[in-house]
């Protein structure tokens, strides 16, 4: 068995038994623990369109990010449903977009002539909203870029070169469906289309 078969089989066994992983108890800005809940229903209607639960913020530091479901949330994404609001769901805002969709889909590609997806999407629940820029933009953690042990710093002001830390970050669940049935496709297509002789046993 491979080890993403393992680990969703695992996940798959520990939510039927409602063994779940819980939601981070953590200010994803600034680590604080005073944390406070605003129900969906007292969020102005505007932005309760935006967004798929509560709203979390954040009494140290002021940050409002969306949290995780606080029921069946399961860390691992290959094993986890897709977000009720994922961009990758059929019918998104997102989709409704069909020229910044393509855009977005063709920067997860690794060139505009190129089928195969190689880029990544991450999950935007627990991530601080921007809020200088409204929901659906997001402050992703960021760490400083390292050269020759020491921090990379930009010429024009001094400060780190900084990029974003994606060992902190969780990959999208629709994302990861989509590029599976995909490549899938695409694979099942090439296979289709070779000389007899060059199909492997395997395939």
């Amino acid at each position: 068995m491979g080890e993403a078969k393992r680990r969703r089989a695992a996940r798959l066994e520990a939510y039927a038994t409602g063994a779940v992983v819980p939601p981070p108890a953590r200010c994803p800005a600034c680590g604080s623990k005073f944390i406070h809940r605003t129900p969906k229903a007292e969020i102005p209607p505007g932005l309760r369109a935006l967004i798929d639960d509560d709203l979390e913020f954040c009494a140290s530091c002021g940050a409002v990010w969306e949290p995780f479901p606080a029921a069946g949330y399961i860390e691992d994404p290959v094993c986890a449903q897709p977000c009720s609001n994922c961009a990758f769901r059929p019918g998104s805002p997102e989709q409704a977009d069909k020229e910044g969709w393509k855009r977005l889909l063709d920067s997860l590609r690794p060139s505009k002539d190129e089928e195969w997806f190689s880029g990544r999407f991450y999950c935007h629940k627990h991530v601080a909203i921007d809020q200088t820029k409204g929901p659906g933009n997001f402050l992703f953690p960021e760490k400083p870029v390292m050269f020759e042990g020491a921090p990379l710093l930009n010429l024009a002001d001094g400060r780190p070169v900084m990029t974003q830390d994606v060992a902190k970050m969780r990959t999208c669940s629709g994302f990861l469906r989509m590029v599976w049935a995909h490549n899938t496709k695409k694979a099942r297509s090439s296979a289709a289309m070779k000389p007899l002789a060059e199909i492997s046993p395997e395939e």
